[in-house]
């Protein structure tokens, strides 16, 4: 018998509906308009979890109305991380996290922006999946509960937006 860990998003994700509303929207001239050089990613742990902070990817993976499907992986680079510290108030409760952010690598932009001049060929997909691709640097505790945030910028002057906000990463060991 294998010792293997399976982790597995609870079903308390959460997608904000304007993350939702905010990608159904989105148009060839939007994809066209986005600068490689300018999105960013952000992923946020609950402690003591920390990221491996090599082979992260940002995935585009989209179902056409033609029922063809399109994956697309884009390696980031990290540019800055964080330890933030628990906050503890009358109105709300949150653990210490480690924040990561990270960049599209030089390779990754050149990638991308061929995969905008190739968007238009399909046209806009009937479905969008977004998200990024990680590794933990150890284990978790069998059964211990993670939680993450994953979060997306595509310009300068937008807001990061959530793919996934306090979603639970759960470990289990089907073999006990």
């Amino acid at each position: 018998m294998s010792l293997t860990s399976l982790f597995f998003l609870a079903s308390c994700t959460l997608v904000p509906l304007t993350s939702m509303i905010k990608m159904a929207s989105m148009d060839g001239d939007d994809i066209a308009a986005i600068n490689p050089s300018e999105v960013r990613v952000r992923l946020s742990l609950t402690n003591p979890a920390e990221l491996e902070t090599k082979d992260v990817k940002l995935v585009l993976k989209f179902d056409h109305h033609d029922d063809s499907k399109t994956e697309y992986q884009y390696l980031l680079e990290v540019i800055d991380v964080n330890k933030i510290d628990s906050v503890n108030t009358w109105f709300t409760s949150q653990p210490k996290k480690h924040s990561y952010k990270f960049k599209f690598s030089p390779l990754s932009q050149l990638e991308f922006n061929k995969f905008q001049k190739s968007y238009f060929k399909q046209g806009k997909p009937k479905r969008y999946h977004w998200t990024v691709y990680y590794y933990l640097k150890q284990r978790p505790e069998d059964g211990e509960k993670l939680t993450i945030d994953m979060e997306l910028k595509l310009s300068e002057q937008e807001d990061f937006f959530y793919l996934l906000k306090k979603a639970s990463i759960m470990t289990n060991n089907p073999s006990r």
